[in-house]
């Protein structure tokens, strides 16, 4: 199991993959320190800006859930687990959502959190139209229900006419209290698997492309710079 204080002594060149998992998975809001540098992930940056923004009213709202996709994304482009079958997915959220969420591939949950994504991260909208499954979503935050989503009463079908009707029957609920509990379980998972080396690279870059694509890197400032 990889500790900080294993990380002191290595340059960033002789970090292995449960050493580079490690730091790239941590949600931690400081540093690592290596013999010449200081890393941090992308992703620790991201969850952190989440876990602020869910407190503040005026960003809890809309900027949680484009990040939350955001993670999920990142882990299921970067890992697989070699402890039970791939999923059939090629895409990174779904591919999160089932191998480290643990979320049963055919469950409804993978796609409406995939159409959520896809209308926040590409336009910032609240509709969304899954076109290869024929399913068009309209959504609202909603921090009263209990589970991650409400489906909506009936089925949209995809006309701003018909939406026009009734919108509250056509849209679909979703609690980002909920669904950032879900995210930041995936993270553990992957951490745990990480521990137990069952954590696969799937990055075609290997070890380079994880390092260069979502760690921060500065070199260590020079003690003896410092003293002059």
């Amino acid at each position: 199991m990889t500790t900080p204080h294993q990380l002191l002594e290595k340059h960033t060149h002789e970090l292995n993959l449960n050493e580079l998992a490690y730091i790239h998975l941590s949600d931690s809001n400081s540093h690592f320190t290596l013999k010449k540098n200081l890393v941090r992930s992308t992703l620790s940056f991201a969850i952190q800006n989440v876990k602020q923004a869910l407190n503040l009213e005026y960003s809890k709202q809309l900027m949680p859930y484009m990040t939350l996709c955001a993670i999920l994304d990142q882990i299921g482009i970067c890992y697989d687990r070699n402890d039970q079958p791939l999923p059939r997915s090629g895409n990174g959220l779904k591919r999160a959502l089932i191998q480290f969420g643990e979320v049963d591939e055919d469950d409804d949950l993978i796609n409406i959190i995939y159409s959520l994504r896809n209308g926040l991260l590409h336009n910032v909208s609240l509709t969304s139209f899954d076109k290869k499954n024929e399913k068009f979503y309209k959504f609202r935050y909603n921090s009263q229900i209990t589970s991650i989503y409400k489906e909506a009463e009936e089925t949209w079908d995809g006309s701003y006419e018909t939406l026009d009707t009734n919108p509250e029957k056509f849209t679909t609920h979703i609690n980002v209290k909920l669904f950032s509990d879900l995210v930041f379980s995936c993270v553990d998972k992957a951490n745990s698997l990480n521990h137990t080396n069952n954590l696969v690279l799937r990055l075609e870059g290997g070890l380079m492309q994880l390092f260069f694509d979502y760690i921060l890197s500065i070199y260590k400032p020079d003690r003896l710079s410092l003293k002059k």
